[in-house]
């Protein structure tokens, strides 16, 4: 259950793939500001179950990082007290990334999962390729490393923002992209495949327009073979998350956009 959280669900496909992210286009306009946030509410479906068990928030604000202008961003997960009994949910991901290019320059994790718990700080240091590390995960003694860092490299959280700002228009239906994080104590490729656009049944919202990308996911414990995490982001200039769709061995995580703030542009991706 230690991957059960949205993001780190988002992203749990790792492959590598034939293309490199820092290849891939992306739009001048930022689709983002400072104070911009947003909610997406957790649920896990098991036939006709379908409860509520955590909320995720998202926040963005800017500021200076060692004298450079950088967005600040942080994303919050916690269950619901119910759920608390069977799997307590505590997330705190935070991210330093330069306002124009998205390079990140810090990261920060805490994670309570059940019974796992993570930390991680990274300082990355671009001129000398590699990323300054402490990290405590998996019940392992903690550890200071240092991870190789090279183009095109992102924590989770500033990948948000890298795959909200690319340039959808260059894309073809069907392409394959490859897009690379760091998490623990190395690096990782995600296989990703646009679909185009579509309506999709947003949850307390109605027909959403929205850019339609899947994950390839892993056989194991959890996950079936052959299998697709799905996920949403809105088709209009916010290009804000509105779903994602994991499947289980048993039942699926499913995740709604329930309130957003201070977007940049109007929210008009709701259909008719």
């Amino acid at each position: 259950m230690r991957r059960f959280c949205c993001l780190c669900l988002l992203f749990v496909s790792l492959t590598a793939w034939a293309q490199v992210s820092a290849c891939l286009p992306t739009q001048q306009e930022k689709p983002f500001r400072s104070g911009e946030q947003f909610i997406m509410s957790i649920m896990f479906k098991w036939g006709a179950v379908n409860p509520e068990v955590a909320k995720v928030s998202v926040s963005l604000d800017s500021l200076q990082y060692l004298g450079k202008p950088c967005y600040h961003t942080a994303l919050k997960v916690k269950s619901a007290s119910f759920f608390d009994a069977f799997f307590k949910m505590r997330e705190h991901f935070q991210s330093w990334f330069d306002a124009s290019t998205i390079r990140p320059y810090k990261f920060s994790r805490e994670t309570l999962e059940g019974n796992y718990t993570a930390t991680n700080l990274y300082l990355y240091d671009w001129e000398a390729g590699k990323i300054h590390a402490d990290v405590e995960f998996d019940g392992k003694d903690p550890k200071t490393l240092e991870i190789p860092l090279r183009d095109g490299v992102y924590d989770l959280p500033s990948l948000i923002y890298y795959v909200r700002s690319l340039d959808y228009s260059k894309f073809r239906k069907g392409q394959v992209m490859t897009l690379t994080f760091a998490i623990d104590d190395d690096v990782y490729d995600v296989r990703l495949t646009y679909y185009g656009t579509e309506r999709i049944k947003v949850r307390k919202m109605g027909q959403v327009q929205a850019h339609r990308f899947s994950c390839s996911v892993v056989s194991g414990a959890m996950f079936e073979g052959n299998q697709e995490l799905q996920f949403w982001l809105s088709s209009d200039r916010n290009r804000i998350p509105v779903a994602i769709k994991v499947p289980l061995r048993f039942g699926s995580v499913q995740c709604w956009l329930s309130n957003t703030s201070n977007l940049k542009y109007p929210f008009t991706a709701l259909g008719k």
